[in-house]
């Protein structure tokens, strides 16, 4: 196993002489771009192969000798693939190739430090979608999950908490690659769901689901303006300001509607992704958490916060999981500061 570096890659391929480098497919410089066999595996000699490179050959560790065919197994692999096609960058290229007639296992050290430093990139994606009524027929995942759904009592609660559960499978596949139906989900004691291969966190107004994913612990809350009266009824925004706020967070939101709810979404938020047992407002102090909060434009207004490692570089979209647009910058805007730029 031989190969070159052409930029910051690295071609691979199978050295059977001076004359015959078997790869899949040509060094990926320009002047062979046009070739029609540009993708397919195919034999060069070894100048072609190093566009003037100095080749490194496999230097291999006692495990990899005992596990790798002969040579002449080896050679014999290659060229029964001459002419093969499906060159795929991530999944199917010439280090790829070059592994699996050594070894005969299909594996890339390049991409997967690639795939790492990807899942590794900060990430805190909320997706936003309308609650579908009636309340739709279909399973969530896990099956105890869906069974407290089902079990619900109350119409309206049944179809927020079903259409939650329905946009985390989405936003699972969505920003994380993760297929819902082969996670692991627990419930703590304390009530609350977990998984074992991502963080979440699900939130829902009457009319809105919200969903939080990140590979840090998050937790997300929504609210809605016109709601504070009826969830909170007789009492006045300056009662729930001086009931519930500490006085650390009295220094920091205005007692109005929107400084109210800046402050018990994030609160909610920050319980979420740290509390356990039962949610007292007075305990969870804001002050210095780590959140963003926005105000999201439209027919609704919605106050929506997310607390996490990576709250600064959260994504809102919108999704009806036919379709998800990033919200621009018209449609979202950060209380406390700039309109938000992704």
């Amino acid at each position: 196993m031989i190969r070159v570096r052409l930029g910051s890659v690295y071609h691979y391929g199978i050295f059977v002489s001076e004359d015959e480098v078997i790869a899949f497919g040509l060094p990926p410089v320009p002047e062979y771009q046009d070739r029609p066999d540009r993708f397919t595996v195919c034999a060069v000699d070894i100048d072609v192969f190093s566009c003037g490179r100095i080749p490194e050959a496999a230097v291999f560790d006692l495990g990899e000798r005992r596990k790798k065919f002969s040579a002449r197994r080896i050679v014999a692999n290659a060229r029964a693939r001459l002419g093969e096609g499906g060159y795929n960058l991530l999944h199917n290229n010439c280090e790829h190739f070059a592994n699996e007639c050594v070894f005969g296992e299909k594996r890339s050290a390049q991409t997967d430090d690639v795939r790492r430093r990807w899942l590794a990139r900060p990430i805190c994606h909320i997706y936003l979608m309308e609650i579908p009524r009636p309340c739709p027929d279909t399973a969530v995942y896990p099956p105890r999950r869906d069974a407290e759904i089902r079990n619900c009592g109350h119409d309206g609660l049944r179809a927020a908490k079903h259409a939650a559960w329905q946009l985390l499978a989405f936003a699972g596949r969505k920003s994380l690659g993760l297929d819902t139906d082969r996670l692991t989900f627990r419930k703590t004691r304390s009530g609350r769901w977990t998984c074992d291969e991502m963080f979440f966190s699900l939130s829902h107004t009457d009319s809105v689901a919200a969903v939080a994913v990140s590979n840090a612990p998050v937790g997300v809350d929504l609210e809605e303006t016109d709601r504070l009266s009826r969830r909170f009824t007789g009492d006045s925004v300056q009662e729930l300001y001086d009931r519930f706020l500490t006085d650390g967070e009295k220094q920091l939101y205005q007692p109005t509607d929107e400084g109210f709810l800046t402050c018990w979404t994030r609160k909610e938020a920050l319980y979420k992704r740290t509390g356990k047992g039962a949610f007292h407002p007075q305990r969870v102090d804001t002050a210095g958490a780590e959140a963003r909060t926005f105000r999201i434009k439209g027919d609704r207004a919605l106050i929506l916060s997310v607390s996490g490692e990576h709250a600064g570089s959260a994504h809102v979209f919108a999704t009806d999981r036919e379709r998800t647009t990033l919200l621009a910058p018209e449609e979202i805007k950060l209380l406390g500061g700039d309109v938000c730029l992704h």
